[in-house]
């Protein structure tokens, strides 16, 4: 069979299976594509597709410049992948090809990316002034900025932090199991060990139900913090500090690598000074 007939063919079926007519251009404009790279290698039959091929169709996506002379995005890239598996597997299920000479041709990487915002120390302690440490709900939320901004730590680490991985008397705390399910120790600034010893005594230990729960962060309810929860606390104060960038847990993540990116090693002492320098 031609991919001329095939590619009909297989559009046909995506209108017969009920498929968008968004996804049905976006096919026909891959495959379209396609047909023409495959037409100069003298391809212009299905059971001429090998794996082969494909890959200097993946290759050619790569090189492949947009109308406006810029380079297809990995995304764009993966888009046109994604139409030829699917576009093979259908002959594969049809019997019109014996294997899927698709199934082993790999995406393109996904570039890292900078952060989409940086805080400035003065949106830092702008943030950090937010919560009206005068009621208790305010100084808990207080004491997780702290920490969240303190040890560049995820929402869900934070959620998961107990009173035992805090050692507010030598000055560090163990996140457990974070990324690649490793635990690893964080230090503290004084400033930040101050207000959870606070917390921990005069605010958490009134708390309902408070002894039956051993995370550090609890809830009206007196159980553990969720990750959403953690989440809700930044965005909230976010956005009574009026900050323009936008501001989520993970932010606080790049604050200091920001600042150290040009240095091999980061002593512990840094974190520690740089940190208090913005704590009020």
């Amino acid at each position: 069979m031609t991919l001329t007939d095939a590619i009909r063919q297989y559009l046909n079926a995506m209108y017969a299976m009920g498929r968008s007519p968004h996804t049905v251009r976006g096919a026909k404009s891959a495959l379209k594509e396609l047909h023409r790279f495959l037409q100069h290698l003298d391809v212009d039959q299905i059971e001429h597709l090998d794996h082969d091929t494909l890959m200097h169709y993946r290759e050619e996506l790569a090189w492949r410049l947009t109308p406006k002379g810029t380079p297809l995005v990995p995304r764009s890239q993966s888009e046109c992948l994604g139409h030829l598996r699917a576009f093979c597997r259908w002959l594969v299920d049809n019997d019109l090809l014996v294997g899927d000479p698709s199934a082993k041709i790999p995406n393109p990487k996904k570039p890292h990316q900078l952060p989409k915002a940086i805080l400035e120390q003065k949106e830092i302690r702008k943030l950090l002034q937010q919560p009206d440490m005068s009621n208790v709900t305010g100084y808990r939320d207080r004491v997780v900025l702290e920490v969240l901004y303190s040890t560049a730590m995820r929402r869900e680490e934070a959620a998961n932090i107990t009173r035992e991985d805090t050692d507010t008397e030598s000055g560090y705390i163990i996140i457990r199991q974070g990324k690649g399910r490793k635990d690893r120790v964080v230090p503290l600034g004084e400033n930040v060990c101050r207000l959870i010893d606070t917390y921990l005594v005069g605010i958490r230990a009134d708390w309902i139900n408070s002894d039956n729960d051993n995370h550090l962060f609890l809830n009206r309810f007196g159980q553990g913090m969720s990750p959403m929860a953690i989440w809700c606390v930044v965005k909230k104060y976010a956005r009574a500090a009026k900050l323009k960038k936008p501001v989520s847990t993970h932010t606080f993540r790049h604050y200091v690598p920001f600042l150290i990116m040009s240095c091999s090693v980061t002593p512990t002492w840094f974190f520690q000074q740089t940190r208090e320098n913005v704590a009020i």
